[in-house]
């Protein structure tokens, strides 16, 4: 057999690092992404208030629609931190705190998968390099960067728990104890909990089912030890202002419907959607095609996990960071296993001018991915950023400096950036959803953004002014309804009931028209703090 040119010492060196390279600018360029949530100014804004208050605010103050109303803040710490930290470093701070969390995050769950073995860390770098895409979908500054860390803790915590650590259980309950009032992905969280344990119990139940299905045997355990971690850490969950109130209510937004909320959504069968079936693909080949010892509550978990995500995309974060950090010694073994049914393409990759030359196209697509992180859109890399094409930046400007303050009736995802942008025009609607706005509300708003009567749930004749997108039904019944437009640019329109309460609209040539150069650009999130953010008085 003729022999294959080997590789110079270098090439083998420089071939991982150049990998390990354009993986990281990819990586930087996915998680540095700096357009502001939706929910962010609301999120600052309530941890402000709570900073200035002193206290938690548990009914409503800053709509008009829904005055009084029970306000379930579930995300209460993650907002105080965010709010703290705006304040102390704006958003430059807040774009900081979002990469240092990402990258613990990622970090652990890299060192879980990756091990101590350099191979199976090429393994676990190569999956991550495949699920970087979804697991950025998790990350903007807002609260679900909490539940990103706490997920992959429990996985590590639990891991150890069910390789005979068992002190490590002692652990989940107050990690869940601080889950809780961070984000509501403490549900998700919870069911693993209760699934790992049911799994593994069943595991001891059944050894030779187990066996015949190549899992490893449960470690031998006092058999009271896991059913004490699972009731330890339910009973967690009730550290909160609300108690066990906030799992009843938890449990009951995850079946509220979102038809407007795209994350929520099922992936469908887009190109996006595509690759992470292919992500599952391979994870569930390197599950089968591996012969190393398969624990059941590992797998049951990632079968947990990819259904959800395949239901919803906003957990396809949490299925790509629990398969990071799950399947890499699977997936390295299936690959070796594989290796001598590829022996011709290992030895090309091995002949001297292939190895330098990939190693250079790594490097290349890394820098590429490092310039980019810096080009347009982005004008502000190193904060956040509000696109003007998103959110009604010149629209909010036009009532500022025209005085159009009152009752407001508000787009569901501007909403909160009216509460810090316009302190004197309590909104109708905003991103808290459920969990201050009662059925009625929302419903009415949907059919309002729809062009339909809203219904008793939405009083518009009780409102002076209203900040909607051009395009949106409801511009044109509040025409109907006699209703005046008053500006208009390519995303947003503002109407008034009467407009002689506004004198600073005399003299104006109504509606005013703002070109397409209202909607272009991007501006940084504000530093300053919003008025309400201090504001005692109740609205």
């Amino acid at each position: 057999m003729p022999s294959v040119p080997e590789a110079p010492p270098l090439a083998d060196r420089f071939l991982p690092a150049a990998f390990g390279f354009a993986v990281a600018a990819l990586a930087w360029l996915r998680f540095s992404e700096n357009t502001a949530d939706n929910d962010l100014w609301g999120h600052v804004l309530y941890g402000q208030r709570v900073l200035a208050l002193g206290h938690l605010e548990h009914t409503d103050v800053l709509s008009w629609t829904a005055a009084g109303q029970p306000w379930i803040n579930h995300e209460v710490f993650a907002e105080i931190f965010l709010g703290l930290v705006h304040r102390l470093a704006g958003g430059t701070g807040l774009w900081l705190a979002m990469l240092v969390l990402a990258a613990v995050t990622v970090a652990i769950a890299l060192r879980a998968g990756g091990g101590r073995d350099r191979r199976r860390q090429l393994a676990a770098l190569g999956l991550f390099a495949v699920s970087i895409n979804f697991i950025a979908l998790g990350y903007a500054v807002r609260p679900q960067l909490f539940t990103m860390l706490a997920f992959v803790v429990l996985l590590v915590l639990l891991r150890r728990f069910f390789n005979g650590q068992f002190h490590w259980g002692l652990a989940v309950p107050w990690l869940f104890a601080a889950w809780t009032n961070l984000h509501g992905g403490y549900f998700a969280g919870w069911i693993i909990v209760l699934l790992a344990v049911g799994t593994e119990g069943a595991a001891a139940l059944r050894p030779a089912l187990i066996q015949r299905l190549r899992f490893a045997p449960p470690v031998p355990v006092r058999w009271w030890l896991p059913p004490a971690m699972a009731v330890t850490t339910t009973v967690a969950l009730a550290l909160n202002p609300w108690g066990f109130e906030l799992v009843r209510w938890t449990f009951q937004t995850l079946l509220l419907p979102r038809p407007q909320i795209s994350e929520w959504q099922p992936p469908g069968l887009t190109a996006g959607a595509m690759a992470f079936y292919l992500l599952v693909a391979l994870s569930a080949s390197a599950w089968l095609g591996s012969r190393l010892p398969r624990r059941p509550w590992e797998a049951a978990t990632l079968v947990m996990l990819a259904v959800m995500a395949a239901l919803q995309q906003r957990h396809a974060p949490l299925f790509a960071l629990a398969n990071l950090m799950l399947t890499p010694p699977h997936l390295w073994d299936a690959l070796r296993r594989l290796a001598p049914h590829c022996a011709g393409l290992i030895a090309l990759l091995r002949r001297r001018l292939v190895a330098p030359g990939l190693a250079i196209a790594l490097c290349a697509a890394g820098a590429a991915g490092l310039a980019a992180s810096l080009a347009p859109p982005r004008e502000h890399p190193f904060t956040i950023e509000v696109p003007r094409d998103i959110y009604p930046v010149a629209a909010i400007e036009f009532m500022r400096s025209h005085q159009l303050t009152g009752r407001t009736l508000t787009f569901f995802d501007w909403g909160q950036q009216v509460l810090w942008e316009l302190p004197d025009n309590p909104v109708s609607f905003d991103g808290r959803l459920d969990t201050v706005y009662p059925a009625a509300i929302r419903e009415a708003h949907w059919r309002f953004y729809a062009g339909g009567a809203p219904g008793p749930g939405l009083d518009v004749a009780a409102a002076a002014v209203a900040l909607l997108p051009t395009s949106s039904g409801g511009v044109a019944l509040l025409q109907r309804a006699g209703w005046s437009l008053v500006y208009r640019d390519p995303l947003a329109a503002v109407l008034v009931q009467t407009p002689a309460d506004h004198s600073a609209l005399a003299g104006l040539s109504l509606p005013v028209q703002a070109g397409r150069t209202a909607t272009q650009g991007r501006v940084p999130f504000p530093d300053a703090l919003s008025p309400l953010a201090t504001d005692r008085r109740p609205r």
